[in-house]
């Protein structure tokens, strides 16, 4: 395979670990370039998992299907747009990703473990919108030991630690402790991440730790000089559908 396709992926997830949306986005284009670049969950994960870290549901759900010669990224797809639908409320559609998405790990033996995070991240944000939290929290909780699983470590074996979304989950549900041992979780494999140390503030903070959770948002004005997104959660992850029409209409899921 080219070596773009690994290059591009390491900057798009550089860039997104950063908030530097246009850059990761810029990073994805090249990764659907070329439909048989690439490691399968690599393929999976990369280029629609950009949409999903940074929320953009509307541009997911206009995106046609991809080429017919990959089924990673026809995995992908499905992924990103069930995720979009049901973001949207569109839970029908979103069932019906999701049930693709079945079939295609049933089909393609070798994208059955990235399929195996991406199924119950479709499946928790189904029930979010639901506002079925503890369904939610459930489901999130499956997909993160299946990442933990994959043979590769980001960005090679899964683009969005899926930690962040069971961390805003939490959040949602009223399980900051847990929420603050997630983000820790994460922070272990992914140093520095802006993601998650502002999830690890709104944990604490949520605990009544105003210091702790003060210096921890010192560290991620560090860790987010360059970024081109504000963030309010330590994902684009709501309770219930998110029915803004652009980032700055949108508030932290505990203020729903």
């Amino acid at each position: 395979a080219p070596a773009v396709a690994p290059a591009a992926l390491e900057r798009a997830c550089a860039a997104a670990m950063e908030g530097r949306k246009a850059d990761a986005l810029a990073a994805a284009q090249e990764l659907t370039a070329d439909p048989g670049a690439g490691e399968p969950a690599a393929r999976l994960a990369g280029p629609y998992a950009v949409l999903v870290r940074f929320g953009l549901w509307d541009e997911l759900i206009a995106l046609g299907s991809p080429d017919a010669r990959s089924p990673a990224l026809t995995g992908g797809y499905l992924y990103g747009r069930g995720v979009a639908l049901a973001a949207r409320g569109r839970l029908a559609e979103a069932h019906g990703a999701l049930e693709a998405l079945g079939q295609l790990a049933a089909a393609q033996p070798g994208l059955a473990d990235p399929i195996a995070v991406a199924a119950p991240v479709v499946a928790a944000r189904i029930a979010a919108s639901e506002r079925r939290d503890e369904a939610a929290v459930a489901a999130l909780t499956q997909a993160v030991a299946a990442q933990d699983r994959l043979a590769r470590p980001a960005p090679a074996g899964w683009f969005l630690p899926v930690r962040d979304l069971l961390g805003a989950q939490l959040l949602i549900a009223g399980h900051a402790p847990e929420a603050e041992r997630i983000y820790r979780e994460d922070l272990a494999r992914n140093p520095g991440s802006g993601w998650a140390l502002y999830g690890l503030a709104a944990a604490q903070r949520a605990q009544g730790r105003s210091r702790a959770a003060a210096r921890t948002l010192g560290e991620f004005a560090h860790a987010w000089q360059h970024a081109d997104v504000r963030l309010e959660a330590s994902a684009f992850w709501f309770a219930g559908p998110d029915t803004t029409s652009c980032e700055c209409q949108r508030q932290p899921s505990a203020q729903r």
